[in-house]
This record gives C-alpha cells, structure tokens and sequence, in this order.
C-alpha cells in the first residue's frame, strides 16, 4: 500500500497528488476498502478476466496445448549440461544437444512401443 497516493494534494514536486495505477493483483473488495479506509485513491485496473470472460463453449474441451517449441525445450532443459552449458567451445555443445535429442527420441520411441503392447 505504500505505492498509493493520498487524496490531498501535496506542495511541489512533479506529479504530486495523482495516483499510480496498482496491478490487476489488488482487484479485491478488501484492499479497496483498507486503502478508502485510509483515504487512498485506487486507480485499479480489472483483472483481464473481468474485462473479457471467456467464450462459452462445450464443456468436454480440451485446455489448450503447449507449442511443440517449448516441449522441446522442456524436454532439453531436463538435461543440466545443456541447460548450463558447461561447454567452452560451440562443437562440443553441438554434440550434447545432438546426442541429447538422439535420447529423447529413443525415449519416446520405447514410450510409444510400451503403449501399442
């Protein structure tokens, strides 16, 4: 609450007396009635959700999937050397990116053979 501006103009400085608008995050009837109780003006945003509900829709829908860029790179950070990256030179990165690709599509391919029986 400390980034609130009070309601009475303060002398000099400049912007003094206007409000900063708040985050999304303190949209709740409790933090606008703490910050009227302590004559506080509160410039809050709604929340998206507020604004613009979601469409209706059937309600077996599935969530929304991941793009296949960032399941890769999920996939790739499970392996710590590459997610830090150890490695001075380029080629040698290059071989453990490489040669971590190679592993996820072995595991994927035992995956998928386990499921088909």
């Amino acid at each position: 609450m400390r980034r609130w501006s009070r309601c009475r103009r303060r002398a000099g400085g400049r912007g003094a007396g206007h409000p900063r608008p708040l985050p999304g995050g303190y949209d709740y009837d409790a933090c606008r009635q703490a910050a009227a109780q302590r004559g506080y003006r509160t410039p809050i945003p709604p929340t998206r959700s507020q604004d613009h509900p979601p469409p209706p829709g059937p309600p077996d829908r599935h969530p929304p999937r991941r793009w296949v860029v960032e399941v890769a790179h999920s996939w790739f950070n499970r392996f710590r050397r590459l997610l830090i990256r150890w490695e001075k030179r380029a080629k040698n990165y290059l071989a453990f990116v490489q040669l971590a690709a190679c592993l996820i599509v072995c595991r994927k391919l035992r995956h998928a053979r386990s499921l088909s029986g």
